[in-house]
């Protein structure tokens, strides 16, 4: 069971008065996450940042998904 851990920054846009998903950013470290979601928080409404640990033999989340940081306007 060969486990990885995923550091992802969710974007995430307006659309009217919705908030959608935009593009999700892949980063090897957890030190990088931070300040790239903080920068991108500058062009988007909102950016989360997440970590993951996947089971990459099965494709299956092993471990839910954490939220540490988030950056840019506050939309409840």
């Amino acid at each position: 069971m060969p486990a990885k851990t995923l550091f992802i920054v969710q974007l995430f846009e307006r659309s009217g008065k919705c908030l959608i998903g935009g593009r999700a950013l892949d980063f090897r470290t957890a030190k990088e996450v931070a300040p790239k979601a903080e920068l991108a928080s500058t062009t988007a409404v909102e950016a989360v940042a997440i970590q993951y640990t996947v089971d990459t033999g099965i494709g299956e989340v092993m471990e839910e998904r954490n939220v540490p940081q988030r950056f840019g306007k506050k939309v409840a």
